[in-house]
């Protein structure tokens, strides 16, 4: 496409004439036979030519026109419904829920009339157009708000109404997300706002796996509306028997009480428990006094190893701490020659080796031990060369000087398993320990647990980590003295139980041996309802080394004996399967895969439990859809005045069209009347030219 400035086309035009001009001329006065015509007929003939070719000739050029095309895009309306539970918990549902999709109804007509109008629900999931049915199971205001700023990116939206009980027990608070939206929110407060008497329920925390014979810890968080001064009793109960209770006197009239209990594990098998506290007077909601927990527990008794070069207080606390768990056996060699055969050990722990004169590398790099976990405690008499060449996932650089007190934070972010409030309390009145002055590299199947500190500093230096290297599992607590730990924690609260929660916790995922064959199969004890129950597999060859050449199935039992059956997707190197949301209850598996000529098989056992997330809160919390609205230049409405949002949205200027100009530019070359205006130019002259008898 040639493009030219209005001079520039005027003189090409002027040639174009000329050269048409001369054209025709040369060839209607040179031929003898065009004497024969009138003039008439020679002058018609020479126009019809001139046109033809010009008009040839201009187009060769390319030419283009330049247009502006108007764009009106109308206002798009959206309008978003609560569809959770806890929108028709607090009294007679059935009610609540007619005059909510009486209000959908009278909205969508209306404003419908004269905007676009796009509805949504939205639970644990946005859904568009989805029914208002009030079956979710969680409260997610903000994946709604980031589904419509990516849904809705560069479009006229005129303003959303959003429904709804201000809930939210999942994402973040909307308030927070406003910056992803440029186009304001009208609430709507649905629910009931009044405060009443209520105990509930509010928050579990323990650990899904635990070994038969051990006690456990479960942390239990309730709180206390209106019932200062009443006592209540919160209990835990197995199958029906109470094996715990406390009784908690609330001092006012919003109280939050965390509580933990130590239970044992008891017997082999999934064990479900019931936590409760007690009813009181004139509660209308009951149904968050009560919540259940599952945990798996496993038989297997664990062989530890403590090998030490020269006796340590170190490894005496630890020592002490584990043999207060029934199912861990302990064996301490002190100094050499250690066990030869260490495949049998569910877990060995290394308190400063290796040192100048023991290397380890029989034991760490021996091929019979290579999937024996490791528990490092690095010390002064750590010999750091060594440690770094035996490769096994934390490379120390040493500075100048030998070691330095170092204090221990805790990684927020640590998910491998988890520790109590009250652990994380006195976590930080616990002594410093001794840790080499040094850089440190962590593998990245390590995941730090601890930091350093020194001086008040937070260095990002790791302290413990935990992790899985190359099918072994694997931990490093880089300081020694945490005996003293031990020591403080009694002086502090005349107890051990939270240096035990820690050793406990970290021996028992060290521990846990997945398999000692072929084929490991990895999943949780317990999935929530609203999850995807999701397998993972691994499979390894005779030299262990990590295939995925091989088909892994396993067929999946329910309570009644029904079975489905799965094949397993390979991920990367390992293998994994999503089933999808399974109904609540207890369910067996059986997973097989054959290499070469030997088959494998994998058996276990998890649960699915109830998600009652929405019963434990129902107070209506209309402020922050008060804030969400002002924030935004919306309106807040309650339900009394839903309907005059419609005149609202009418009377005010934000409903309007975008008028957009795009220029448009079209080749002279494309347009085909052109082509037919040429072809009948051509045609009517040689017509004329065979009518007239000039060949």
């Amino acid at each position: 496409m040639i493009s030219f400035g209005v001079k520039y086309w005027f003189v090409l035009l002027l040639v174009l004439l000329v050269a048409a001009t001369g054209i025709v001329l040369l060839l209607y006065f040179r031929n003898k036979e065009n004497r024969e015509l009138t003039k008439g007929q020679r002058n018609l003939l020479m126009v019809l030519r001139f046109f033809s070719f010009g008009l040839i000739a201009f187009l060769l050029l390319s030419p283009f026109l330049k247009s502006l095309k108007k764009m009106v895009q109308n206002p798009l309306v959206v309008t978003a419904w609560d569809n959770s539970g806890s929108m028709i918990a607090p009294g007679d549902s059935a009610m609540i829920a007619s005059e909510i999709l009486a209000l959908k109804d009278k909205l969508t007509e209306e404003i419908g009339k004269e905007y676009t109008l796009v509805n949504y629900s939205f639970g644990q999931e946005t859904t568009p157009d989805g029914a208002l049915d009030f079956s979710g199971k969680r409260s997610d205001y903000s994946q709604l708000v980031s589904d419509l700023a990516n849904n809705y990116f560069n479009e006229n939206v005129g303003a959303l109404i959003l429904a709804g009980d201000g809930i939210y027990n999942q994402g973040k608070s909307p308030v927070n997300m406003l910056e992803d939206i440029p186009f304001p929110v009208f609430t709507i407060g649905l629910g009931d706002t009044t405060e009443v008497t209520d105990s509930r329920i509010q928050g579990i925390r323990v650990n899904r796996t635990a070994f038969s014979g051990n006690r456990f810890p479960v942390e239990i968080d309730s709180r206390y509306s209106k019932l200062k001064g009443r006592p209540l009793k919160l209990t835990v109960h197995e199958e029906g028997t109470e094996v715990a209770q406390t009784i908690v006197t609330p001092p006012n009239n919003d109280f939050f009480h965390s509580h933990q209990f130590i239970l044992e594990a008891g017997t082999p098998g999934l064990k479900k428990f019931t936590v409760s506290v007690e009813t009181a007077e004139n509660e209308k909601n009951i149904k968050n006094n009560t919540t259940t927990f599952v945990i798996n527990v496993l038989e297997n008794k664990q062989k530890i190893l403590i090998l030490s070069d020269g006796p340590h207080p170190d490894i005496g606390v630890v020592k002490n701490t584990l043999e207060q768990q029934k199912s861990y056996e302990i064996s301490v060699f002190t100094e050499e020659p250690y066990p030869s055969n260490l495949s049998d050990f569910n877990l060995i722990i290394l308190n400063q080796l290796p040192t100048s004169g023991i290397s380890m590398a029989g034991i760490v790099g021996n091929e019979a031990n290579q999937r024996v976990p490791l528990l490092f405690i690095v010390g002064d008499k750590t010999f750091i060369p060594q440690l770094n060449a035996l490769s096994t996932g934390v490379t120390i650089q040493p500075l100048a000087g030998l070691a330095e007190e170092v204090q221990a934070v805790i990684n927020p972010a640590y998910a491998t398993f988890s520790l109590s409030e009250s652990f994380r309390e006195v976590l930080p009145k616990f002594p410093p320990l001794l840790a080499p002055f040094a850089n440190y590299s962590l593998d990245p199947g390590l995941s730090p647990l601890l930091f350093q500190k020194v001086k008040n500093i937070e260095t990002g230096k790791p302290l413990l980590a935990t992790g899985m290297l190359n099918g072994r599992k694997t931990g490093f607590l880089l300081g020694e003295g945490i005996w003293r730990w031990r020591l403080n924690n009694y002086f502090q609260n005349q107890s051990h139980i939270q240096f035990d929660e820690l050793i406990n916790q970290l021996v028992q995922y060290l521990a846990l041996r997945q398999n000692e064959d072929n084929f490991i199969m990895d999943y949780e004890p317990v999935y929530a309802e609203t999850d995807n129950v999701v397998l993972n597999a691994e499979v390894y060859n005779d030299a262990f080394e990590r295939i995925t050449s091989e088909e892994v199935t396993v067929v999946i039992e329910n309570e009644q004996g029904d079975e489905l059956d799965f094949t397993f997707d390979v991920r990367g190197d390992s293998y994994q399967l999503d089933a999808g949301n399974l109904s609540v209850g207890n369910y067996s598996f059986t997973a097989e895969v054959t290499v070469g000529s030997e088959t494998y098989t994998e058996s276990g056992n998890f649960a699915v439990t109830a998600v009652n997330i929405e019963n434990i809160v129902t107070q209506a919390n209309h402020r922050m859809l008060y804030q969400l609205a002002v924030q935004s230049g919306g309106s807040f409405y309650p339900l009394s005045q839903a309907e005059q949002i419609i005149g609202d949205l009418k009377s005010s200027n934000i409903l309007k069209p975008v008028i957009r100009f795009q220029e448009m530019i079209n080749e002279l070359l494309n347009l085909r009347w052109l082509f037919f205006v040429l072809l009948l130019l051509l045609s009517v002259e040689w017509f004329l030219r065979k009518f007239w008898g000039i060949y």
